[in-house]
């Protein structure tokens, strides 16, 4: 009689892995997607801040519009001198 619970037992118990197991590993993978989105949210967000603080600057400093519109159109003020500089070539030092 022991051995019979035993086994019906043990059967339940093997039932039960195999019907919870694979919503176990779907959760695993969920609470996974869900900090990698988070995370991408994050980074997303100070993207954005910085971008609104961006927008703010040229609506509202006059100096740095000044500035951004220089450099991207490369002009200079009368007397001012534009040093760019760029990285060292790809040079192997022996």
């Amino acid at each position: 009689m022991r051995v019979v619970t035993g086994l019906i037992v043990f059967c339940t118990l093997l039932t039960a892995g195999f019907t919870f197991y694979p919503e176990w590993v779907r959760l695993s993978d969920m609470k996974s997607d869900l900090a990698n989105e988070k995370s991408r949210l994050l980074t997303l967000q100070k993207k954005a801040k910085a971008k609104e603080n961006e927008v703010h600057l040229l609506q509202t400093d006059r100096e740095y519009l000044e500035m951004i519109a220089r450099d991207k159109l490369d002009m200079m003020k009368s007397g001012e001198t534009i040093f760019r500089l760029s990285p060292p070539s790809g040079r192997s030092r022996s």
